[in-house]
């Protein structure tokens, strides 16, 4: 590919069809290629950068704690997880049945690190998640308690995410306002998008 054309690409914005191209012309195997099953292979290349740009964008945007949670590296048998059940929800049923999810255990169980291996499973598929802790959350309300538009912002970016994690969930006690944004939060993505809490105790269950 001459420079003038692939300069013009990057005006374009389709830098990364410039460099699948110039990938292709590399690939001596594609050179016997017919016209129609090249252009196939070059179109599935470039879907497939996109897709993983995008993945990454939203992986990134996730702010996971552990970005590079796996259902590789969990052991799920050391845990005392159930394995097929974890599989079961990396396929992100549960998000579209808008099922919230708890998930409890002692300091060290690794909870956070289960919640993160299913971030980052839907920001695979390509849903927006978030994870945040819970004294974040709060420390945010709290900075803006007597700013209603700022809180009503924030109440609706958080509800707006497809999947939302929230971290050490009601790990402390709660003020009458901070319940009440909570609940606010809560009735907004209940039945339309569903919110993994992650806590200490089984008395979440009752919440």
């Amino acid at each position: 590919m001459n420079i003038g054309l692939r300069k013009q690409l990057a005006v374009l914005e389709l830098g990364d069809l410039a460099a699948v191209i110039e990938n292709q012309e590399k690939e001596v195997s594609l050179v016997n290629l017919n016209y129609n099953d090249r252009l196939e292979h070059l179109l599935t290349e470039l879907i497939t950068e996109r897709q993983n740009r995008l993945i990454g964008r939203l992986t990134k945007n996730a702010e996971l704690k552990y970005s590079n949670a796996s259902l590789e590296t969990l052991d799920c048998e050391a845990r005392g997880i159930n394995k097929d059940m974890i599989v079961n929800l990396a396929s992100m049923g549960f998000v579209s049945a808008a099922t919230n999810l708890l998930i409890t255990g002692a300091t060290g169980a690794g909870k956070t690190y289960l919640s993160c291996v299913l971030g980052v499973e839907a920001c695979k598929q390509t849903l927006r998640t978030y994870y945040i802790r819970m004294p974040d959350m709060m420390g945010h309300f709290q900075n803006h308690k007597d700013n209603l538009r700022e809180q009503v912002r924030y109440r609706k970016r958080l509800g707006n995410y497809k999947v939302l994690i929230i971290d050490e969930w009601l790990d402390y006690k709660i003020n009458e306002r901070e319940s009440k944004f909570i609940y606010e939060l809560i009735e907004q993505r209940c039945g339309n998008s569903p919110t993994i809490f992650v806590g200490q105790y089984l008395s979440l269950i009752h919440i």
